[in-house]
């Protein structure tokens, strides 16, 4: 599985160069939850998954206040339950995911993908009031092929919900269907650090203020934890790590850093801006259980 983030890709700065800013989870070993040994009852060996990597979204037009805040949002048109949103990107008008965010949709039953329906919305959040959309597109689940052939970047034209019209705006993706049991045996891992900034100790996780969420998260940012073996998950029975921890930057980052006013402030940018006293970055690995994969693909 090739690795999707940033700092992989062309002009990012190798991992080792992250260890002299930050103690390195690397070697940790994990005491949190642990990944599943056994594939979900409710998944059979002939259901599929839909899997969603959102990289970036380009024309879009700027309000009369400025640059937009946008997000995406992803949900199968017969299931609105199924929403899932990406992080808000603060004062752009093109926006870039990195590392990619993953969006993975399963288990959809084969006899049903020809009729499903992937919809796409691109968002501009306002901090009062009813979010905006920026456009929608819709794509044809029945018209994706089964396996890694599906899964190039695909760019997606949106179109305005209520005209029809074509808004010049395009979102970025990767889409891609397997088996969903060689979805559930490759499983990305992602963590947020946090540190906040003091005049006596500038940049540090130690002096975190009594209302700060934490040192650590999931990076659902669901729970928040004192230290990296508290967020970090277990390997169980059958998996492996396929890419180590590293870190992930956000392009224009310097190691990998993203910065704002405050932990749960919605907006986060790509550099310390005038009283803007907190950071983040994300640590990321891949992780396997061979034992899933090998059975998806005998009965495949």
């Amino acid at each position: 599985m090739g690795c999707c983030c940033s700092c992989c890709s062309d002009g990012a700065r190798d991992d080792s160069e992250f260890q002299k800013t930050a103690t390195s989870p690397l070697v940790a070993k994990s005491r949190a939850h642990s990944f599943p040994d056994t594939i979900p009852s409710n998944i059979t060996k002939t259901d599929l998954a839909l899997t969603v990597q959102l990289l970036s979204a380009s024309g879009i037009k700027a309000t009369a206040a400025g640059d937009c805040d946008p997000y995406v949002r992803f949900w199968l048109s017969d299931d609105p339950g199924s929403a899932q949103e990406s992080t808000c990107k603060a004062r752009t008008v093109k926006p870039v995911w990195s590392p990619p965010e993953t969006f993975t949709f399963m288990p959809i039953k084969s006899s049903g993908m020809k009729d499903k329906k992937l919809v796409v919305s691109l968002m501009d959040k306002d901090l009062i009031g009813q979010d905006d959309p920026l456009g929608d597109c819709v794509v044809k689940l029945g018209t994706l092929p089964v396996g890694s052939a599906g899964s190039g970047t695909r760019r997606l034209a949106l179109i305005n919900g209520s005209t029809g019209e074509e808004t010049g705006a395009y979102v970025d993706a990767r889409i891609s269907v397997d088996l969903a049991f060689k979805a559930f045996g490759t499983q990305e891992e992602k963590a947020y650090q946090y540190e906040r900034w003091d005049v006596i100790h500038k940049w540090s996780s130690e002096h975190l203020l009594p209302s700060d969420p934490g040192r650590w998260s999931n990076f659902e940012r669901t729970e928040y934890k004192g230290s990296f073996e508290e967020v970090a998950r277990e390997l169980g029975e059958g998996w492996s790590v396929e890419r180590p921890w590293e870190v992930c930057g956000r392009p224009g980052s310097t190691d990998g850093w993203e910065y704002a006013f405050g932990f749960r402030f919605p907006g986060w940018f790509d550099k310390p801006y005038f009283l803007m006293r907190a950071r983040r970055r994300v640590w990321r690995r891949v992780v396997v259980n061979n034992n899933i994969i090998h059975e998806a693909e005998s009965s495949s």
